[in-house]
């Protein structure tokens, strides 16, 4: 399978090989391609590649040896009798020079036993550090990268020469995976950047056939995904699972969470603390205003999907009477969060800051904030003529008189399609629609087309 995306991270990976010895770290969720990322930079490099199994203490290290003895040509290590990580580390390190040494799935290593930290940091420290060598250890248990590799507390603290935090793919590479583009954004904004996601998705033809098939079928491969990302991180499932649910329709305030879990704000802020540690939920304010009124959301596309279309017709789905009547709903949530990045990497309007807004009932979805003009820009999942278009700018228009801010507004509008976009342009609106997405056209800024 073509390799896509990913050129920042090689370069840093090949910046780090021309300075060695070096120690990366590399961490990302499930499934975010770290694994890959590194096959293909071990290519034309010698390489130890070992990936640490889920398994017992026992098992990993017959794997290593394995592994090692195949690396190394040295059938003797097959027959050494250890159960102690510092001999076999060292026995690589001793016999490793000029090469990539990486150690993927380390988290595996440290949850059969937390004692190979610390054999590595002496490894390194008494070894490898002095060696022609570049060490990487990667791991998709977040909490535990964090808290055992990256933190303070940790053994191999104040070693690492760089880490990555490898992050799902843009829409802009996402759509490298499909040859129809519409219907790759509509897969993108179900699934998110998740490289096997993406592939998956672009075997089938249509949106409503790969939601039946994958998401309301028992069958699906995210019919049960959900619990295995979030089962590796969490304990007390059901708690979580709960405000995810809370969340996905539409209790976004933490009293309203807690009261959708009939559990006091101060329990559940903790668990709401390790969801937005973790990237499944972000804690929004207002760009503009009071920061104080807080609302929380689903980040994660594949959660966001699954929770709002798939957990509440599990009787449904295993009936095979599961509907699609939500899908739409997920659209016009994900089709916000498509429309930031879209803005963000493109900028076709000039700003310093992006962010939503609310108050008292009513929001504007996107307010693009510079220096003396604040753009704010509704976001509609819907095919708009140019009537319609207008009277949600004259509306948006209206709800301005409630934002503080000293300067200038401009009103705008992304949709799905939008009938009349030229004339709106030239009338001072920035209007967008998928097509601006999807066909790189000229964009207009506040100095005119870029």
């Amino acid at each position: 399978m073509e390799f896509i995306d990913r050129e920042r991270e090689m370069k840093v990976l090949k910046r780090e090989w021309n300075n060695r010895p070096s120690f990366l770290v590399l961490y990302g969720r499930r499934r975010a391609g770290k694994t890959r990322l590194m096959r293909e930079f071990s290519k034309g490099r010698k390489t130890f590649f070992f990936t640490f199994p889920e398994a017992i203490k026992e098992v990993q290290m017959r794997e290593f040896k394995r592994a090692l003895s195949s690396f190394l040509g040295d059938e003797l290590i097959l027959k050494v009798e250890t159960d102690n990580w510092f001999d076999l580390l060292s026995y690589l390190a001793e016999r490793s020079d000029d090469c990539l040494i990486v150690l993927d799935e380390f988290t595996y290593a440290i949850k059969s036993d937390r004692k190979i930290l610390s054999d590595l940091q002496r490894v390194w420290d008494g070894i490898l550090s002095e060696k022609n060598v570049m060490l990487v250890i990667s791991g998709s248990l977040l909490g535990m990268m964090w808290d055992d590799v990256l933190s303070h507390a940790s053994p191999l603290y104040g070693r690492r020469t760089r880490s990555i935090h490898l992050k799902p793919m843009d829409y802009r590479n996402a759509l490298k995976f499909f040859d129809e583009k519409e219907y790759g954004i509509m897969a993108y904004m179900l699934v998110g950047g998740i490289p096997p996601y993406l592939r998956l998705a672009s075997r089938y033809s249509s949106i409503k056939e790969f939601v039946r098939e994958e998401f309301l079928s028992d069958y699906g491969l995210f019919y049960d995904e959900p619990y295995v990302i979030l089962g590796e991180e969490l304990r007390e499932l059901k708690t979580y699972f709960s405000i995810l649910r809370a969340i996905a329709e539409g209790n976004r305030r933490l009293e309203k969470i807690a009261n959708y879990l009939g559990l006091p704000a101060r329990s559940v802020y903790p668990y709401l603390e390790t969801l937005m540690r973790l990237g499944f939920v972000e804690k929004e304010a207002p760009i503009l205003g009071s920061r104080k009124v807080s609302l929380y959301r689903i980040s994660d596309p594949v959660l966001l999907s699954w929770f709002v279309l798939t957990y509440p017709q599990m009787a449904e789905i295993a009936a095979g009477t599961a509907k699609l009547d939500d899908l739409y709903r997920v659209f016009s949530i994900r089709f916000e969060d498509l429309a930031r990045e879209f803005l963000l990497l493109k900028r076709p309007l000039e700003f310093e800051t992006l962010g939503r807004w609310w108050f008292r009932g009513e929001e504007i979805d996107i307010v693009a904030l510079g220096r003396d003009t604040a753009n704010l820009i509704e976001v509609k999942w819907e095919d708009l003529s140019e009537r319609d278009a207008r009277r949600v700018l004259k509306e948006l228009e209206s709800k301005s008189t409630l934002v503080r801010f000293d300067g200038t507004f401009r009103f705008g509008l992304i949709a799905r399609s939008v009938e009349g976009k030229e004339g709106l342009r030239e009338g001072g609106y920035p209007v967008w629609d998928l097509r601006d997405f999807l066909k790189g056209e000229r964009l207009i800024s506040n100095e005119g087309e870029v």
